[in-house]
């Protein structure tokens, strides 16, 4: 498992991190696991009217410690050889990345010549029949 997030259009990936109620959240520092929770208690009060004492709240909630599996060399300099404007884009790009399934540019440049020529065959038989 992986987690990243994006920095000026680059993906960085989290070396750890904390589960809470079945959720996975990257961190990079342990104070980042208080901003969780206190996150957490604040989207589980948020439409209700009830009082809550927030340091309370945030002791209740457990936390169990992850580290993630990193990406190789290879992986992470594909994966931030680009930057992109939108995290979808760059969630896609790694996902792509992770999975195994980007092409190399030699194997992209294989694939233009082959379509290439078989447009070339297709248009030279449609000559020849008429």
């Amino acid at each position: 498992m992986y987690k990243f997030y994006m920095k000026n259009g680059t993906a960085y990936f989290y070396e750890r991190g904390v589960e809470i109620d079945g959720t996975v959240y990257g961190i990079r520092t342990d104070s980042d696991i208080l901003r969780i929770k206190r996150s957490v208690v604040n989207s589980k009060f948020a439409e209700s009217e009830e009082d809550f004492d927030m340091n309370v709240e945030i002791a209740k909630i457990q936390h169990t410690g992850i580290t993630f599996e990193p990406p190789t060399a290879e992986q992470l300099e594909q994966i931030q050889a680009k930057t992109f404007a939108s995290m979808s884009e760059l969630k896609q790009h790694v996902q792509s990345v992770m999975n195994g399934e980007t092409m190399s540019q030699d194997e992209i440049n294989a694939m233009l010549l082959l379509k290439i020529a078989e447009m070339e065959v297709a248009i030279t038989n449609e000559q020849t029949t008429n």
